[in-house]
């Protein structure tokens, strides 16, 4: 009796342990799958998130100018990342932030199955993710018209245009003489080949940009784009007409060939202008030439006879002025200065801009940057680079859009060594006081002045344009590096 019921109980044992077993299998089993169904939602929510910001990044380089094509391509992106709107379920819905017009939303919303869970009823779930993004552009610099430099000769004449011409150094010129970016050259203008330490490490190749917006046709042309060396016998200093100099200043040539070429482009418009990476429409090679007569006239002329200087379309079109490389000929140095425009709508300098100013004024002001009001509460950088040079003290002020010297928020100085790369703090200018600093002949040679300005919640603005004012007690002849631009990553998303 004691043996069967000992056979008995050991049966129960095992079938409970049995039942227990299969009951945490299918448990087990449950909890896989739904952590499977689990992991692929998440799966998709970062794949969706991922394409949403892509689509935001992609499409709000087109604000605040273009809300139409920034919506449609940020559909193309949505599309290329693999969610099309409408299709499959997907939707995406690009908005701009109506009360920030640099910002662009984009929201995709998608369906995703499920895998195990539909053995429980659960066939799938919508799944919506939303990125913001926002986008800096470069600010339109130098000038709010359709003309940048001189159309006549300042010391001469009034109403010649900014009181300054635009200004590119060859290549063995030196940085001290004020163009930060186009020169080899950090030190003299003496010691070529400008490698190792006297190399100038912010040199570009690519010369310096403008854009050009118009809604009609428009022609690009120029004042003296050739650069004027002295086989002509008239003088090339740096009074004489727009200024070119060389030549007979270092090299003592005057070949018909000396001093260096010019290369002028234009290329079709681009959601990123502050750089050319793509084919020009139209370009050209221009040597150099003789000096002419300072009675000649300034002639406002395309670069040379194509048609393709004539062009109609919206969006920026970019124009390229820069120095051909004339290999290790130390007479192909030289300075030019020259004017450029555009017959219709505007034109402008892009991301930094260098000028020369021989102008018989001991003040005068200067545009350089329009600062929209959907700016407000962001920070605005100032930078030039060799200011002020002139044989007495004087005055560079901060001129804000209501034509006052800025006094509206914080303003610090700073300034930086050409060789010495860290900036340090001149002086800090509290609401109230005026955003400008005194300058000693030679204090910035070869250095960098920055004004940082908190521009206010509140600001607002009609005509936007700040300028930048020389007030001295003598006449004004200097070459300058400009750059005005919103701090901060240009294009980012909004956390």
């Amino acid at each position: 009796m004691r043996e069967l019921y000992r056979k008995l109980k050991d049966s129960d044992d095992r079938g409970a342990a049995l039942m227990l077993v299969g009951s945490s299998l299918l448990l087990l089993m449950g909890m896989a799958a739904f952590g499977t169904d689990l992991a692929w939602f998440y799966l998709n929510s970062a794949r969706i998130q991922r394409a949403a910001d892509a689509a935001a990044l992609g499409g709000v380089v087109y604000l605040p100018d273009d809300p139409d094509e920034a919506y449609a391509a940020a559909i193309r992106v949505a599309t290329q990342n693999g969610y099309t709107d409408a299709v499959d379920g997907a939707q995406v819905i690009p908005d701009r932030i109506r009360t920030h017009p640099t910002q662009l939303n984009v929201t995709i919303t998608d369906r995703v199955d499920t895998f195990f869970l539909k053995a429980l009823g659960f066939d799938g779930t919508t799944i919506t993710q939303t990125a913001t993004a926002d986008y800096a552009p470069p600010l339109r610099l130098g000038n709010p018209g359709n003309q940048f430099g001189n159309s006549c000769d300042p010391k001469m004449f009034t109403n010649c245009g900014p009181n300054f011409w635009a200004n590119i150094m060859g290549k063995y010129m030196a940085t001290q003489m004020g163009d930060a970016y186009s020169t080899w050259c950090r030190g003299k203008w003496d010691d070529p080949p400008c490698e190792g330490p006297h190399a100038n490490d912010l040199r570009r190749a690519e010369g310096y940009l403008y854009g050009i917006e118009s809604t009609s046709e428009f022609t690009l042309q120029f004042v003296d784009i050739v650069f004027r060396n002295t086989s002509g016998f008239w003088s090339t200093d740096d009074d004489i007409r727009t200024g070119d100099a060389g030549c007979d200043s270092w090299g003592a040539s005057k070949a018909p060939d000396c001093g260096p070429s010019m290369y002028v482009a234009l290329y079709a418009p681009d959601p990123t202008p502050m750089s050319v990476d793509t084919a020009p429409v139209c370009s050209a090679i221009i040597p150099p030439e003789p000096q002419v007569s300072e009675a000649a006239d300034y002639v406002w002329e395309t670069p040379d006879s194509q048609g393709c200087w004539t062009q109609q379309g919206p969006g920026i079109w970019v124009v390229q002025v820069k120095i051909v490389d004339p290999g290790m000929q130390v007479d192909r140095s030289g300075i030019n200065r020259y004017s450029v425009r555009s017959t219709t709508g505007q034109l402008y300098a892009i991301r930094d801009f260098s000028i020369f100013n021989n102008t018989a004024a001991s003040a005068t002001e200067f545009y350089l940057a329009e600062v929209p009001d959907h700016y407000a509460g962001k920070e605005l950088v100032i930078e030039l680079f060799d200011p002020g040079e002139s044989r007495e003290p004087g005055h560079l002020e901060v001129i804000g859009p209501d034509g006052d010297v800025w006094d509206d928020s914080t303003c610090v100085i700073s300034r930086r060594h050409r060789v010495f790369q860290n900036w340090w703090e001149v002086d800090t200018k509290r609401p109230g006081q005026a955003c400008a600093e005194t300058v000693t002949p030679s204090e910035y040679d070869n250095t960098w002045l920055q004004f940082s300005i908190e521009l206010p919640a509140n600001y607002t603005c009609s005509t936007c344009w700040w300028k930048i004012k020389y007030d001295y007690s003598s006449y004004v002849d200097d070459t300058t590096t400009w750059q005005a631009y919103i701090a901060g990553n240009p294009i980012h998303l909004i956390p």
